[in-house]
């Protein structure tokens, strides 16, 4: 049985564009990231004849991706990938080519608004939830980042998805903006927003094609420490974690709770940095999310040993079907 892809693209106005744009396609492109970055969709379109007209920046697009029928190792069945906002429309030629590239998020906006906001006596969650509120989208955070306490953070002329994302490298955390929502979940954790778990994903050497695996020679941190200012005894004090070799973080924080979230966070991060590892895939499976855990299987031991996260996945339809890369981190 031949392995056939199927990609639904639905407009704001409720029409399926894949469906209508099906001879003309030349490739869809989906970018996903696990923390920081919006998700990217690029769309390329053949208009030799002319007759296809530009669309406008501003729709709205529902995407699905998946196999309509295929082999036995074939997921078949759609999966949804969210919602994404046009922002740029570009065309070009020869051959007469338009490209549409759309986000999860809307970066026209006043999340690119630069503010200055001082913090104070607040939770993580509550901060965050007031950043949601501020562009109309839900939060989906962890119950225990939620309830992490802030003595007091400036907010210095940063727009508030830049803002976010310093939030979640202090905090080891994912730090998205997905659909109409703005994610906050621990790095490595393998829970999605409302909680349910992310099942392990498997991959063998004969499930895919090109391969790198890549070790980086860093300084090797065991550890972290970092200072807070104690108003009771007036001065500064350090916070450690486990580890002989810590890394000193340079910024002084106003609480001890603080201090001792950044410290452990570094150590995490840092646990992670050595080993990298790309995989494209032979069949893509559309279910496949950043920040899931992978099992490598068939390399080596050393390889093979790795506990891996999934840090980005880059998903391509064409006249060749549905294929995907994967970029891993150790974890």
């Amino acid at each position: 049985m031949a392995n056939i892809a199927k990609v639904q693209l639905i407009t704001d106005a409720g029409e399926d564009l894949a469906a209508r744009l099906d001879p003309r396609l030349v490739a869809l492109r989906l970018s996903e990231k696990r923390g920081g970055e919006a998700d990217e969709l690029q769309i390329d379109i053949q208009n030799h004849d002319g007759a296809m007209a530009m669309p406008t920046p501003g729709r709205e697009l529902v995407l699905s991706i998946g196999w309509a029928e295929g082999g036995r190792e074939v997921p078949v069945g759609l999966v949804g990938k969210g919602r994404f906002k046009v922002d740029e429309v570009e065309m070009g030629g020869p051959p007469d080519m338009i490209a549409i590239r759309a986000r999860s998020a809307d970066l026209s906006g006043d999340l690119r608004k630069r503010r200055t906001k001082s913090w104070r006596d607040t939770t993580l969650g509550a901060l965050l939830g007031e950043i949601a509120a501020r562009h109309g989208r839900s939060l989906g955070i962890a119950p225990d980042l939620s309830a992490s306490p802030i003595k007091a953070i400036e907010q210095e002329g940063k727009s508030d998805m830049q803002f976010v994302r310093d939030l979640g490298s202090r905090y080891d955390a994912i730090a998205t903006w997905k659909d109409t929502a703005l994610l906050f979940l621990p790095i490595g954790s393998a829970v999605t927003a409302s909680g349910l778990a992310i099942p392990g994903l498997v991959l063998r050497k004969r499930d895919g094609w090109t391969w790198r695996f890549t070790q980086a020679e860093r300084e090797k941190y065991d550890g972290a420490e970092a200072q807070y200012h104690d108003p009771d005894a007036g001065r500064r004090k350090t916070v450690k974690t486990e580890g002989e070799n810590r890394r000193k973080l340079k910024r002084v924080y106003a609480s001890e709770d603080e201090a001792r979230q950044a410290a452990e966070s570094a150590q995490k991060k840092a646990a992670r940095m050595p080993w990298s590892f790309t995989y494209d895939l032979a069949i893509a499976d559309p279910a496949i999310q950043p920040d899931q855990k992978v099992t490598l299987q068939g390399w080596n031991s050393t390889i093979d040993g790795i506990e891996w996260l999934i840090e980005s996945i880059e998903t391509t339809f064409d006249g060749s079907g549905l294929v995907q890369s994967l970029t891993l981190e150790s974890a």
